[in-house]
This record gives C-alpha cells, structure tokens and sequence, in this order.
C-alpha cells in the first residue's frame, strides 16, 4: 500500500472519528468538519433565554401570536424558559418548561419574575 493510500485512509478514519463527513472522490478521502449553519430569519447572536417564575395569581395565559389566540394557562409558581430577559414588559416567547406544543408561543413579560 503506498504512501498516498495510507494518507487516504488516515484522513477518513480521522474525519468519521470526529464527526465529520466523508468524501469518497477518485480514490481520495477527504475529511470535511460539520459547521452549524444558522436556521433561516435567525441572527448568530440570537437573544438569552432566562428562567421566570409565573407570577399571576390566577396564572398566565399561553398565546398563539402576542394578543392572539389563547391556548391555555401556566399556573402561579410555574418555573419557565423564555427570552426577554432585558424587558419587564412586552411578550416573552417560550422556550421551555412548558409542554412540547407551548414552545415558541408567547406570555404577557409582566407576568414573569426572574428566577
């Protein structure tokens, strides 16, 4: 096995043993590194997500859209992710600590106290 061939190997071996892709082209292996790309409309720098206690008596009502359609409410005392962590006030999108079909929807921010 020549020199060009070990190489050939070694690359690929290397390349799958980090995660990366192999490219098979013309007897050559080439190892590619994955990069995350950023999903469409998002910036790099997206905003922090923080942790808020609901903080409502009667709880919070979960939206759609902000001022849209209600889905539902998150009890008084409810730990959950969300962003906004600059603003007292506005509509703060959820991110966790909610059920599966919750995240991504929205909550009045004055209803929120930081954790």
């Amino acid at each position: 096995m020549g020199a060009t061939a070990r190489r050939s190997i070694a690359l690929a071996v290397t390349g799958l043993g980090l995660g990366g892709l192999t490219l098979l082209a013309s007897g050559a292996a080439e190892a590619a590194t994955h990069t995350a790309v950023p999903a469409a409309g998002r910036t790099a720098a997206a905003e922090p997500v923080c942790r808020y206690t609901v903080h409502a008596r009667h709880g919070v009502h979960v939206r759609l859209t902000p001022r849209g359609k209600i889905l539902g409410t998150l009890p008084n005392g409810k730990i959950v992710f969300a962003d906004r962590c600059h603003s007292a006030h506005g509509w703060a999108q959820l991110h966790g600590g909610v059920k599966p079909a919750w995240v991504k929807k929205y909550v009045a921010r004055s209803y929120l106290a930081r954790y």
